[in-house]
């Protein structure tokens, strides 16, 4: 076995073993019922006995919700088409928006403060990565935002859109919950395996509760050099017992080998375009080799473990 090789398998195995000790440790300081949680639901029959189980607690509200004040109503989305669509594929494309509420986040992402690699000492504006990276020493991969409803009103907007909470509320059959958003740079450029993992470039699927749901909308124009999401179709419903007891970052020849090329959904488009996913299904993001992508993540679950939110205290947010 090559130098190369060996250092590759560590690195694999080193990024197992801290996503592992990770997940527990965030569990256990934070939120137990959370780590309980993710224990049960990669297990289709445990999720469904504790949505039974929970049924009788959360009630669907038989209120009426007035699309009419949504942020979509020029856009062609029926509720009922997108619920169908995501309970056989596990993903729906076309939900865009519009081009005044893009302008205005992309505008707040150039005029906030980014943090490298997620963490709250390591922030920077966007057009000083490169000074910020000499000063710290650190290379970074992604960029991301905090408070963004807090500091956004456009995002805070987007997290009550009432198409979007109809879309999530008949989806997972009870009331939704906002759970958190995420705003993101991914940055190009070469990465190590470990950093890939990181930043969630690597087949994968999410354990955020016993069922949730996410929209995603592009905030640059992606194509195949600027870092595409890639959902595996139909993957929710269907993971051999391999994916279940031995959760970790599977690679593409595995993914390929198990539900065919043809199942995999590279997702390109240009500013605004919008998608959701039931993130059960395995997904990644492509690592850019040429251009940098914005990313906006809204979740909705049906219960809020407080563990998905970007919310962080400003005494900890510091700049490099």
């Amino acid at each position: 076995m090559s130098i190369s090789l060996f250092n590759n398998y560590l690195d694999r195995i080193f990024s197992k073993f801290y996503n592992i000790c990770y997940e527990n440790y965030k569990g256990l300081t934070k939120n137990p019922r959370w780590l309980l949680m993710r224990k049960i639901a990669r297990f289709k029959t445990g999720r469904t006995i504790m949505i039974f189980l929970l049924k009788s607690s959360k009630k669907l509200s038989s209120s009426v919700v007035n699309e009419s004040n949504s942020c979509f109503t020029d856009v062609n989305v029926n509720v009922d088409d997108v619920v169908n669509t995501l309970q056989t594929e596990g993903l729906y494309l076309g939900i865009n928006l519009p081009q005044e509420i893009v302008k205005e986040i992309v505008e707040f992402a150039y005029s906030t403060v980014c943090y490298g690699n997620r963490k709250t000492n390591m922030g920077f504006f966007y057009h000083q990565k490169e000074q910020a990276q000499l000063k710290s020493g650190k290379n970074f991969i992604i960029g991301s935002y905090f408070n963004t409803s807090l500091l956004c009103p456009a995002i805070k907007k987007l997290q009550n859109d009432p198409k979007l909470l109809a879309i999530a509320t008949r989806y997972l059959n009870a009331q939704a919950v906002h759970q958190g958003n995420m705003m993101w740079w991914s940055f190009s450029g070469e990465t190590t395996y470990h950093q890939k993992s990181q930043a969630a470039q690597l087949f994968h699927y999410d354990i955020d509760d016993y069922r949730f749901i996410k929209f995603f909308f592009y905030l640059t124009d992606v194509d195949d050099q600027s870092g595409p999401h890639i959902c595996v179709r139909g993957s929710h419903n269907k993971k051999k017992l391999s994916y279940l007891w031995l959760r970790k970052r599977e690679t593409d020849e595995e993914i390929i080998d198990y539900y065919g090329s043809e199942s995999l959904v590279k997702i390109c488009g240009k500013a605004g375009f919008g998608f959701v996913e039931d993130p059960l299904c395995f997904h990644k993001g492509i690592t850019p080799t040429d251009k940098d992508r914005l990313i906006l993540q809204i979740e909705f679950a049906r219960t809020d473990y407080g563990m998905q939110h970007d919310f962080r205290a400003s005494s900890l947010l510091k700049c490099i």
